[in-house]
Parts: C-alpha cells; structure tokens; sequence
C-alpha cells in the first residue's frame, strides 16, 4: 500500500542516538526546541516502539543542520550508534557476531528494528567486500542527509568491532537519478587478522629453518632459529590474548543481550496473563462492580501500574463518572471523586473528554503539555497528585465508547512508553467488552423482574378475567335455559289461542284480522324453534361424546337428499367426494354438516343453478356454493349468535346455525373459518383432530 509523508516509517532510536550525540558533543543545542520544530517529544523519542513520519524527520534534520552549521551532522550520528550508550540492547546483540561482515548478511533482519521506508539486501562480491542495495517502498521520499547518515551506520558496524573505516562507494543513489541506492562496501584485515597471518608466516619460517638446520651445519642457524622460535611463541601468545578477550567481549555482550531478552520476555509474559487473566474476570464475574475491582487489580499487580482510574458514562450520558480506582490513598481517591468531567462542557474539555469523544488514545509525556487543553482546577488537582505523565484509552465496544481508562505510574523513570500505550490501548476493548455484558446483564435482570411482575400482574388479571367469563358464562347458560323453558309456556298459549280464534271465529273476521292472527300464530311458531334452538345451543357443552369414526361423504349426501325434497325443481349441480372419513362425535357432527349444508342451500336458492360441493384436501374438510357469498370484512360476525350478514326478508334463520358449529366444532377439538365475495359464493373450512387425539 502507498505510504504517505505522515505514514510512520523511522523507529525512534534512531534520532535517540542524535540526542545523546547532540548531549554529548554539541551541549549548546537546545533539543527541546529542535523536537518542538519536528512535532516530536521526549518520550517518544525515549520509546523504543515509537514510529517517526517523513515529514518529521524532513523537519529534524533541516533544523538539526541550522542550528549546528554541520552538513554532514547525519553521517556523525550514523557513527555515533557504535558507542556504548547509542543502540542499548541492540549493539550487545551486534557483539555477538563473529565480525562486521555478518552483520551484513542479516541486514534484512536488523534493517527493520530501524525502517519501514525500504528493503535492505546484501550480496558479498569479494572476500572483504559485500553490496548493499536498499529499495524504497511506493511513495517513500527520503533526503539526502537521511543517505548519509546510512552510510555512517555501516561505518558504525565496524567501529563496534575496532576495524578501521571501510571503504564505501556509493554506486548508485536515488537523489541522482538512480531506482536505487546500493552501496559497495571493502574493508581492510583487522588487527587479529594482520595477527593472525604474521603468526602464520613465523610459523612457516620456523619449520623452514628447522628444514635447513638438518640439512647443513647445525651451528650456522643457530641463532635465526631461536629468534624465529621467539617470534613464534610471541605471536601465538598475543594471537591467544587478543581471541580471548575478543571471546569474553563476545560472551559478555551475548549474556547481556540474553539478560535484557529474557527480562523483555517476561515483561511480556506478564502482560500475556495479565490479558488472560482479565479475560477470566469476564467470563467468571457478571457484577459490573466486581469486573472493575478485579481488573484494577490486574493492572496495579501484574502489570505495575501505580495507579489507574476508570471513568464510565452515567445513566444520562451527559457526565463521566469515576466507577473504579487503585492505587490512591483514601484522601486521593475522595479527591479523584470531586473531578467532573461533563461531555458537553465548553473548551477547554480536558484530555480525558476529548479522548472519550474521539476514541483515540493519549499518552501524555509530561502534563505540563497539557496544561492549555485541561480545566484549569482539574489540572491543579492532578498537579497536586503528582501526575507526571499517564495514559487515557477510551472503553469501547461495538464502535461505542463507554468510558475511558487512565494509568500513571509517578515511581517510573523516564515515564510511560509507547508500548504501554499498545498495552492499554489493547486492554481497554476488553474491558469494554466486559462493562457492555455487565450492563446487558443488570438490564436483562431487570426486565426479567419486571416481566415477571407484570406477568403475575397479568396471569392475576387473567384469572380475575376467566372467573368473571366464567360466571357470565353460567348466567348466559342459565338465561338460555331460563329463557328457553319459561318462555315457552306463555308463548304456545299465546298462538294456541290464535289458533282457537283463527278456527272458531276465522269465518266471522274480515280478511286482514285473519291475517294478523295468522302472523301471530306464525311468529309464535318461530319463536318456538327459535327457542329451540338456543336449547340446542346450550346442550353442546354439556352433551357427552361420543368419538367414533364418521363417514362424513354419506352424511352430506343424505342431507342433500333431504333438502331436494323440500324443493324439487330447483336445477341443482352437487359434488361430494367419496370416502371423507372423521373421527367425532356423529350427533355433532350430523348438526355441523346439517348446518353448513342447509345453508348452501339457502343462500343459492336465488341463483338459476344452485352448486355445492363437499371434500377435503390436506386433512381440512370443506363445504363450497355459489350463493350470495358475503365481505371478507364481515367475516368477523358469522359465528357471533343473532348475526346476520343478509336480509332477513330475503333468507329467513335465526342467526345460531354457524355459532353452534363453531361451538360443536371446538367441542371436538376442531375449527372453522369462512372465506367468500360477494355473490360469487362462500366457502366454510373446518378441521377436527387427527383419530388418536381423545
């Protein structure tokens, strides 16, 4: 991916080595001023994971060579990373090679601890002589002094080892047109190895001379073989001195090297079973009070925080609110608590706001950088705390931010580092991830109490609701009984009468009296089957079944027949499939049947060929006619006693036919419903239990 001149791409060690060249040999220069001109702090610069711009570095190094006049400052400090306080743990890791030259063959494994910028290879051409090529990624654009002070790197490679400088010509370079920059680097023996070979030739000599004085007067190279046995015994001695200091040196830089990896090694141990741990407080703890004591102290033991707060949004989500702490004295921590930190409070918000509304985290060298951006009575109170630098993370979760997450450590020299920040940058989700089931767990029990409540409440209404229906029940059942019999009496008497006045005296009545007493005797006859039928209504709930198998096809086509009888010559077309065969009970079902089919009957007298059908399809029984059909929007009223949805002058009925199907229905087990369109028809559905069912 193409980089871009705010893309971090120089390690921080790098320009710690031009401090500690500039502290020592250039005193005058103020760094403070020159890190201020390239963006840079002190901290970061101290930080072995802190990552430089181009941009930065364009800015440092244009501003290092005003104010110290030396154009060629980036070389020196290229050299100055042999000395023993520029590389730290690197340079004893450097020491542990054999000699330069093998520095160079890892070159593409050192090159990365320092650059993002390029690609570094070696290729060896010579017995002392190795090319470097170095390719820039897309959009990497160095300067010239960043060149130089490369070269003055590979001299320093062999300054570690006591070499005089090499030779380096610069073949090809990017600032002159070239794709590359490649280097060709020669080198003269070292000391031991000049040592090394004169211990050879004396050795040679020795043998030679030995040779000789065997072979002619043994008093004649008397002298020459003892000097040169001399010379031999000299040079092994000096020869074994230098290779075992040289060993020693080698050993030494290789036990420190080793000491501080296995120190860095268990840094990051504790920070693995810190995470782990953490990890553990979340799936073992559902308090949100809990989870955050349990993490403090991770952080304040494991980890060797000195002191943490954790900051997380109140109910209202307009303040943060402290919801933990470690490390403070009972009277710091009532302090830390009278700290206010509102979201929407004007400039200045302080770095805590600010980290929250951005979701970025901060780390903040020295608070002194601060003092503009924070409310000024909060940043008293931290002053009085001893806050020298610390870090904000904010809590997230689901690209929510919850809180925020502040550490400090006032026992720490130099201060917090960039990789402390990676450390909190990547506990605070975690955390987060923790708060947020915290509180989906605290509302889920809440919603559950209050559900449950509300469920009591309702099963209570419930219960109230079903023993109110339950007697309005029984009073309907009583009223239907009552109705039914104590009616019935004054009604046959009424119309008994009119039919003793209709005979006795019919003859002596004009024709519109014998038409009133014949109405009233048929309206009381009505009444009677109307009676009738709400006793009938109200025996279906306490008929006994009987369940058996019914063979419903039979059924309908002898109630069909019957209803032909009632009207001969009436042009009739009928469709009952064979062999539809229920379980139920067969009174019932007998009035189900005569119901539905006796109104297809009905309700298609008018039409010049009455249609009705009967089968079943996927275990749903069906009565279909072509009468006058009826709105699917007054499908509603069909089973509710005493409605119609027609004219009662046009088709006569009491209105209890299809309620008394739906009762007799759901006394089985079964129901019904009804689709139609106005006079295109109707059909009526209904269903009972499998045969197994009781």
């Amino acid at each position: 991916m193409p980089t871009s001149p705010d893309t971090p791409l120089y390690n921080s060690r790098i320009f710690d080595s031009y401090l500690k060249l500039l502290r020592k040999r250039y005193p005058s220069v103020d760094t403070q001023a020159l890190l201020a001109h390239a963006g840079m702090k002190q901290h970061e610069v101290s930080d072995p994971g802190h990552w430089f711009s181009q941009r930065q570095v364009n800015l440092f190094h244009d501003k290092l060579v005003q104010i110290t006049g030396e154009p060629g400052i980036a070389r020196e400090a290229g050299r100055y990373s042999a000395s023993p306080d520029a590389l730290g743990p690197l340079r004893s890791f450097l020491l542990g090679m054999v000699g330069p030259e093998y520095i160079f063959y890892l070159v593409n494994r050192i090159a990365p601890r320092f650059t993002r910028s390029s690609r570094c290879s070696a290729r060896k051409t010579g017995p002392r002589e190795v090319e470097l090529t170095v390719a820039f990624h897309e959009g990497v654009q160095e300067n010239p002094r960043q060149c130089e002070n490369r070269i003055g790197f590979f001299e320093a490679a062999f300054l570690l080892f006591d070499h005089d400088f090499p030779e380096i010509e610069h073949t090809e370079c990017i600032f002159k047109g070239g794709k590359v920059c490649r280097y060709l680097i020669r080198w003269r023996p070292s000391a031991t190895y000049r040592l090394l070979l004169a211990q050879r030739i004396s050795t040679l000599l020795l043998v030679g001379g030995l040779l000789a004085d065997l072979l002619y007067n043994h008093s004649v190279l008397g002298l020459p073989l003892f000097l040169g046995l001399l010379s031999y015994l000299g040079f092994t001695l000096l020869s074994r001195h230098i290779e075992r200091k040289a060993l020693l040196s080698s050993l030494t830089s290789m036990r420190n090297s080793s000491e501080r990896l296995l120190s860095q090694v268990q840094e990051n141990f504790d920070r693995a079973l810190a995470i782990n741990e953490i990890g553990q407080i979340i799936s073992t703890r559902t308090e949100l009070s809990e989870i955050l004591s349990s993490v403090n102290q991770v952080l304040h033991k494991r980890l060797g925080y000195g002191r943490g707060i954790v900051y997380l949004l109140d109910p209202q989500r307009n303040i943060l609110v402290l919801r933990g702490c470690f490390g403070f004295s009972p009277e710091d921590e009532e302090t830390v608590r009278c700290i206010e930190f509102p979201l929407s409070a004007p400039a200045p918000r302080g770095v805590l706001v600010t980290c929250f509304h951005t979701q970025q985290p901060v780390l903040v060298g020295d608070i002194e950088e601060i003092r503009g951006q924070a409310v000024p009575e909060n940043f008293a109170l931290i002053s009085a705390l001893g806050v020298r630098s610390f870090i904000c993370a904010p809590i997230l979760c689901e690209g929510e931010a919850l809180g925020v997450l502040a550490v400090d450590d006032a026992s720490r020299e130099g201060g917090l580092l960039q990789s402390d920040l990676n450390l909190i940058q990547g506990i605070a989700p975690v955390i987060g991830i923790s708060v947020r089931n915290a509180m989906r767990l605290a509302n889920e029990r809440r919603l559950s109490e209050q559900l449950r409540k509300a469920s009591e409440h309702l099963e209570r209404r419930v219960a109230e609701r079903t023993s109110e229906l339950s007697r309005a029940y029984a009073e309907l059942e009583f009223l239907y009984d009552s109705v039914s019999h104590d009616l019935r009496t004054p009604l046959r008497v009424i119309y008994g009468y009119g039919e003793l006045l209709l005979d006795g005296y019919g003859h002596t009545l004009d024709g519109p009296a014998r038409e009133y007493l014949a109405s009233i005797i048929s309206g009381g006859e009505r009444m009677e089957q109307t009676l009738d039928r709400m006793l009938d209504f109200s025996a279906v709930k306490s008929a006994q079944l009987t369940l058996e198998t019914v063979d419903l096809s039979l059924m309908a086509q002898r109630i069909l027949a019957d209803l032909r009888i009632t009207d001969p010559d009436r042009e009739v077309e009928l469709e009952i499939q064979e062999g539809v065969l229920v379980t139920g009970d067969q009174r019932l079902l007998s009035g189900v049947m005569e119901n539905l089919l006796g109104n297809a009957w009905k309700y298609s007298a008018l039409k010049g060929c009455t249609r009705i059908a009967f089968g079943q399809k996927d275990g749903v029984c069906y009565v279909r006619d072509n009468g006058e059909g009826f709105e699917m929007a007054q499908a509603g009223k069909l089973f509710i006693p005493f409605q119609k949805l027609h004219d009662g002058s046009r088709f006569q009925g009491h209105g209890l036919g299809l309620s008394m199907v739906l009762r007799m229905l759901e006394r089985m087990g079964g129901r019904v419903w009804g689709e139609g369109r106005p006079g295109e028809g109707a059909t009526f559905y209904f269903t009972l239990p499998p045969a197994e069912t009781p």
